[in-house]
């Protein structure tokens, strides 16, 4: 089985691209006096939605959990893999602060988005923290 991100990341992602070609006009036509911080918040504002354009298309097209019979294949991002064995699950855990699923593993947290909670239905709910079996609920 093949978890995959939905088609709105990938669209916020081209909408966050399409903001940044605009800023990019904006800066180049638009934009007349420099002083003042307009030329700053321009650019920050270009480089902020230009990376999270591209963060968002890569995890659309990159990012996916192959789940096997043995073990769940993570792929990140930038194409770094990672194996986790059924049976080298410590406990499952849930993070309030980043709002992510923490799977301990071999002595290693590996951080999984919510979006992908299904994960869950995989592992063997003895293995569950307090705080996941509370939002599980």
């Amino acid at each position: 089985m093949d978890l995959k991100p939905g088609k709105l990341i990938l669209f916020f992602g081209l909408f966050c691209f399409a903001i940044s070609l605009v800023l990019v006009y904006v800066l180049f036509f638009v934009l007349e006096e420099y002083e003042n911080g307009g030329l700053l918040s321009i650019l920050l504002m270009l480089i902020g939605f230009f990376s999270i354009g591209l963060y968002l298309t890569l995890h659309y097209y990159k990012y996916r959990i192959i789940i096997g019979d043995k073990s769940m294949i993570i792929k990140n991002e930038i194409g770094t893999k990672k194996e986790i064995y059924w049976t080298d699950i410590d406990k499952v855990d849930y993070n309030k602060t980043f709002n992510m699923i923490v799977v301990l593993s071999n002595k290693k947290k590996n951080w999984i988005s919510p979006i992908y909670g299904q994960i869950v239905d995989f592992i063997d709910p003895k293995k569950y923290s307090e705080n996941l079996k509370k939002l599980i609920k």
